[in-house]
């Protein structure tokens, strides 16, 4: 990992999972950082890092890191100087979703309609997260946990799917034969469905 990379890395994380002592205002402990940084204190800093990571990067590799890194974490701490004020946060629920939020102005406002998956400290949560997300039939939270190119490849190819769909119905009636029925809305994309006690379902979606 680049020296500039793990600095901005290490940042984010410590401000995302502030230890218990620091509370929830982000102030105290981006000054805390900043301290460590001034004092050139990576055993200091190291105690601010979130358990997760604290779980995957030993004190020793984190100190070694942090001297390679030491211009990029000097730059970091005069910018720090200026007022920082938290913008987006997560209230996770127990079950491991969590609300986005966002602050405009001086208010907090809920920034997606449904709880999400916001992804875990270690492989095993993530796992399990995503478990909780299929098991609750939520593709939000599920599309969340993916990361990119994967997310973006996959929401690219269905609202393709969609606007063809879209624009066939506007064209009027769709035209579908057989049993199952299928439906052509596009050179390359079908639909299939099937009937189940009287009602149609979508066997396959192309």
């Amino acid at each position: 990992m680049r020296a500039a990379a793990l600095a901005a890395v290490v940042l984010a994380v410590g401000c995302a999972h502030a230890p218990h002592h620091i509370g929830a205002d982000p102030a105290p402990l981006l000054g805390a950082w900043a301290e460590s940084i001034a004092r050139d204190q990576p055993a200091a800093a190291y105690k601010l890092l979130s358990r997760g990571l604290r779980a995957h990067m030993p004190e020793a590799d984190f100190t070694t890191a942090w001297r390679v890194a030491l211009p990029d974490l000097q730059a970091q701490r005069e910018a720090l100087r200026a007022r920082t004020t938290l913008r987006r946060a997560d209230a996770e629920l127990p079950d491991g979703r969590a609300l986005a939020l966002v602050r405009e102005g001086e208010r907090w406002s809920i920034a997606a309609p449904r709880p999400l998956g916001i992804g875990g400290e270690t492989p095993e949560d993530t796992v399990r997260r995503l478990l909780a997300a299929v098991e609750a039939r939520d593709f939000d939270a599920i599309l969340a946990l993916l990361a990119d190119p994967l997310r973006s490849t996959l929401e690219q190819a269905i609202g393709d799917r969609v606007e063809r769909l879209k624009a066939a119905l506007r064209k009027g009636p769709l035209d579908s034969a057989g049993t199952p029925a299928r439906i052509r809305y596009d050179s390359r994309y079908h639909l299939d469905l099937v009937q189940e006690n009287g009602k149609w379902r979508i066997a396959d979606f192309n």
